[in-house]
């Protein structure tokens, strides 16, 4: 489901009560949906590939396949939904790439508009967008396009979902009206809802949206799921500006001096001792690990600590006078857990954290900016000195040019905090740009005090890496922290 400019959209589990025979009619559905999410897929793209733009609709009259139109509406709704939420992730892929190219600077700057503005496919035989093209095959080639074959939700709006108050019993809060196969013979489930949800819509903060999202669980279970909308939060005036570091042993370190979710390591490598045994004993026994219950919930319990954990502490966070949070791109991996937990953990982190960043900003009003990560976690704050050994431990940095020592992860949060003012976060320029201008800012740093690296004004550079220029036009490579 697509959002309307300053609305924000929220979805809240329920329990529903239907019978047996309301459910077998809904699930019923599935299979076909799933067959006009593939058909629609096909058509969106195409109209996106051929015009370069993502119009607002497209016709499902002449399709059939058992979907009464409305469905159909409902169908193309979801899917187009889909992609736009993969658009806003493209985006920064792209961006990425072309931050870390060695293209010209003109070159770059048309292709961050042509980026800014989903125009990847936009009709055009200059250099710019034939080159778009060829970065956004490499983009899919990494992040594959929604495929709705798995997709096993069902977005239902109130074309053919009617939520509604009971008018005699008091048991249910809710009722869905919910048209299914039959023409003529639709359903209603009652529906309890969620807490939360009903103390938004009693002071008046949300709004019940007339939409419900069904899930199909693979044992033939309905997990309902209700939406509000609200309007989207002003930017605070008053406040601080955090910058802030995330990793393993510290979750969040901020530019304050503090640091947050201490225990999540010690937790996880004890969870990844387990993952690990319970894959090789499934292996032995010639079990795929996806088929196993208990392997499935020990992924699922892993995934909702990270994000409990992840929520607890930007709330933490946020309940203080801060107007504004500097963060960097994320990467919870770390060369002690496993290859699996490693990934587990990544993704649930990024997710965890692009999410509740983004409630914050539209819910609390806190401004979310991001800066470039590169050498972060090297460069002193204090005399821009940027050298691997200044970290040759985890959690202790150390200057190698001016002494300075301290907590790694407030030190790299204060250099994400000042990368702040730098135009536009260096989220625009390759690392290797990043290096180069850091460098010639310490080397003259050392200059003015006679070739002595001395403490001072806090900056973000580096002196000590030394530059080897990638080949002109290459496209590509991973950033350093």
């Amino acid at each position: 489901m697509s959002s309307k400019p300053g609305t924000i959209y929220s979805a809240y589990h329920t329990s529903q009560w239907a019978t047996k025979t309301k459910v077998n009619a809904i699930v019923a559905m599935l299979p076909l949906w799933q067959d006009g999410l593939k058909t629609v897929a096909a058509m969106w793209q195409r109209e996106w590939h051929t015009t370069g733009k993502l119009p607002r609709w497209i016709d499902t009259k002449p399709l059939g396949g058992g979907l009464s139109q409305r469905q159909w509406d409902s169908v193309s709704r979801q899917y187009r939904g889909m992609l736009v939420s993969w658009m806003e992730l493209a985006e920064n892929r792209f961006r990425g790439i072309v931050r870390d190219s060695t293209l010209d600077e003109p070159l770059k700057i048309e292709l961050f508009r042509i980026d800014l503005k989903h125009a990847w496919y936009e009709p055009g035989d200059d250099e710019a967008h034939w080159l778009a093209r060829r970065i956004m095959k490499r983009v899919r080639h990494v992040m594959r396009l929604p495929d709705p074959a798995h997709c096993r939700t069902m977005s239902l709006d109130g074309k053919i979902a009617v939520i509604e108050q009971p008018h005699t019993a008091t048991r249910f809060r809710y009722w869905a009206r919910i048209s299914t196969l039959e023409k003529d013979r639709p359903v209603r489930i009652p529906l309890n809802t969620d807490p939360r949800m009903e103390e938004h819509l009693a002071n008046g903060t949300e709004t019940l949206a007339n939409h419900l999202q069904l899930q199909v669980t693979g044992n033939g279970k309905l997990v309902p799921h209700l939406l509000t909308t609200r309007p989207e939060t002003n930017p605070r005036e008053d406040g601080d500006v955090l910058g802030l570091d995330w990793g393993m042993c510290s979750l969040f370190a901020t530019s304050e001096g503090r640091v947050h979710g201490l225990k999540l390591y010690a937790w996880l490598k004890k969870r990844d001792e387990e993952l690990v045994n319970l894959t090789k004993a499934l292996q032995a026994s010639g079990i795929k690990p996806s088929r196993s219950k208990r392997y499935r919930n020990l992924n699922r319990r892993i995934r909702n600590y990270v994000a409990n954990e992840t929520n607890r502490v930007l709330n933490l966070i946020a309940d203080e006078q801060v107007r504004e949070l500097v963060v960097e791109d994320l990467d919870f991996r770390s060369p002690r857990l496993g290859k699996d937990m490693n990934r587990l953990v990544s993704r649930a982190g990024r997710n965890a954290v692009n999410q509740k960043l983004k409630a914050l900003k539209e819910r609390e009003g806190i401004t979310i900016t991001k800066v470039n990560p590169a050498y972060t976690s090297q460069t002193c704050p204090s005399c821009g000195c940027v050298d691997k050994r200044n970290r040759t431990k985890q959690s202790v940095f150390h200057c190698v040019c001016c002494g300075r020592t301290g907590q790694a992860d407030i030190i790299a949060s204060r250099n994400i905090l000042a990368r702040r003012s730098r135009k536009d976060g260096w989220r625009r320029i390759s690392k290797t740009q990043v290096r180069e201008q850091l460098a010639q800012e310490h080397s003259q740093r050392r200059h003015r005090h006679g070739n002595k690296c001395q403490a001072g004004t806090p900056t973000t550079s580096t002196a000590t890496a030394h530059t080897h220029p990638a080949p002109a036009g290459r496209i590509g490579g991973q950033e350093n922290r």
